[in-house]
């Protein structure tokens, strides 16, 4: 069994190899179990689950959080033998793959003559938001908006290097959503962030800050007006997405990442806008501990599933 620190996961799990990382994942066979919590005195329990068995994978996320503290670990187990295979610390490795999945679906999705990008949000999770998407499109500019403005200066000075978008930041949501071509908001605000009526025809929308009902990043009107919705897991989003819980009447309209990758969806047209709602899955995690471990020279023997 081998333990995997956070120093060697943000080694060997860039952003842009993590969005191949889960485009090959979202392509195979794989059961999910949605994320449930234990709710204790003083903290709360997450456990998620999912396997992938032409990876020969099966595992788990879980992670206790307190008012001020969170530890996250990636247990992985051979899906053949039932051996345990790894331990992998996974605050970096939740970060990493939260952004290769807005950058999956913007890839997916985002018109390819993309050139304005816009960020809510200027913290932690954030950062790996900026690089996906920079990762997959050619943007003139990436505004960033948070209510601190020294917080979305620093952003910006620190990230600024790190990616081939000029960066710049604004002082207001709206400012930062006019004619943007590609949006994600990330931040921890219960109420809209974002509204529908900033979104020029076009857009594309990725929603990543909230895996809770009861709060909303974007207003009803971003997912009234999108063509097309998608989700990294139907079933999660039932109980999870709050930005669609309560809007969303026929939950069969709502399509998958898996169903982007496999090409049974597209958008349709040039002004269609599009919606990524990312609650963030246990297959992201499972797949991405699986590369990090044959980075790491310690592969786990492959399944005998076919992909899908």
């Amino acid at each position: 069994m081998r333990f995997v620190t956070e120093e060697e996961v943000q080694k060997t799990l860039p952003v842009r190899k993590c969005i191949e990382v889960l485009r090959d994942a979202f392509s195979r066979e794989f059961i999910n179990i949605p994320r449930y919590r234990l709710k204790s005195a003083n903290s709360l329990l997450h456990v998620m689950s999912a396997s992938i068995p032409s990876l020969g994978i099966i595992g788990l996320k879980t992670y206790a959080t307190t008012k001020s503290n969170a530890s996250f670990v990636v247990v992985l187990f051979d899906e053949q033998s039932g051996e345990l295979r790894a331990l992998l610390e996974a605050d970096s490795l939740g970060q990493i793959r939260t952004g290769a999945a807005s950058g999956l679906a913007t890839d997916l999705l985002a018109n390819p003559q993309s050139k304005i990008g816009a960020i809510f949000g200027s913290g932690y999770q954030a950062e790996t938001q900026l690089l996906a998407i920079d990762a997959v499109r050619r943007f003139d500019e990436i505004r960033v908006f948070s209510p601190t403005s020294e917080k979305r200066y620093r952003f910006v000075v620190n990230m600024q290097s790190r990616v081939d978008s000029k960066l710049r930041e604004v002082a207001s949501g709206e400012e930062c959503a006019t004619n943007a071509d590609v949006i994600c908001t990330i931040t921890s605000s219960r109420e809209p962030v974002l509204k529908g009526a900033w979104l020029k025809p076009g857009c594309h929308v990725n929603a990543a800050g909230s895996n809770a009902s009861i709060r909303r990043e974007v207003d009803e009107d971003v997912v009234k007006r999108s063509s097309l919705i998608c989700v990294d897991h139907r079933e999660q989003s039932k109980i999870e997405a709050g930005d669609l819980i309560g809007v969303i009447s026929d939950w069969s309209s709502v399509f998958e990442l898996s169903d982007l990758v496999l090409g049974k969806v597209r958008r349709n047209h040039p002004e269609d806008i599009t919606f990524f709602k990312s609650n963030g899955v246990a297959v992201e995690d499972i797949a991405a501990a699986h590369f990090i471990l044959q980075m790491l020279g310690d592969p786990i023997s492959q399944g005998h599933s076919k992909s899908k």
